[in-house]
């Protein structure tokens, strides 16, 4: 199996839909993730700890309507 690029899994999802979550490890460059994202849109991360640890272990990148609490989120454009 192959990695694939950002912008290819994310052009690939969004012929179904626009609304798309990507579970990606906590390395991974928020950077690159704000260069898919439309300059009208804004795109949701979400860092995730095991067991209240303060270590990061993954994060999810929302793109599309996805509605949160204001607390609950880090933009990034």
């Amino acid at each position: 199996m192959e990695p694939y690029s950002l912008p290819d899994l994310l052009g690939y999802f969004r012929k179904f839909t626009q609304d798309v979550v990507l579970y990606l490890p906590r390395t991974s460059d928020l950077r690159q993730l704000a260069e898919e994202t439309p300059d009208t849109r804004k795109t949701k991360v979400m860092h995730y700890c095991m067991d209240g640890a303060s270590k990061k272990k993954a994060l999810c990148a929302y793109f599309g309507d996805f509605v949160f609490l204001p607390e609950e989120t880090t933009d990034v454009e």
